[in-house]
């Protein structure tokens, strides 16, 4: 259960919509399964799609998936009309991914007016044990919609 007030009354809607317009996260195959205020869980299924060279979890799809559930955890705490950009993101890898299924959560640290503090990890269970791959803190900074018009329609 979140503790985290969010800003926005349409909250849930708004944050569906945001992850329904995420093409990245489908390609990937995550697959958000918890929404509150402030907080995001997902699930990864691994494919070879997602294996580097040594067959372990690709740290750049590990470093996008810390940055998509820490981000849409961000924007469950705009205000209407408000979006979220990565401007910062710092990555640790604690040990190799080398799972079937791996479990992603982000949460937001600190609401600011201008920019939001946030943190995601990915694990994966092994023997009822829980094994870290990633963790990661990220800045998001906080805008008006419109002011950074997307380049693709």
């Amino acid at each position: 259960m979140s503790y985290m007030q969010p800003r926005n009354t349409q909250w849930k809607e708004y944050i569906e919509y945001k992850i329904a317009r995420n093409k990245f996260l489908k390609f990937i195959g995550l697959e958000i399964v918890t929404i509150e205020p402030g907080l995001i869980e997902a699930e990864l299924i691994f494919n070879e799609h997602l294996e580097q060279q040594n067959g372990y979890l690709h740290g750049g799809v590990s470093s996008a998936i810390c940055d998509i559930v820490s981000g849409f955890a961000s924007y469950t705490m705009v205000e209407q009309d408000q979006q979220v950009f990565t401007v910062e993101c710092k990555v640790s890898y604690y040990n190799p991914g080398i799972a079937d299924k791996f479990y992603a959560k982000g949460w937001v640290d600190k609401v600011g007016k201008r920019f939001h503090f946030s943190a995601a990890e990915i694990f994966y269970l092994k023997n009822g044990e829980k094994v870290t791959v990633v963790k990661s803190t990220t800045t998001m900074a906080v805008i008006e919609a419109g002011v950074v018009a997307p380049k693709h329609t």
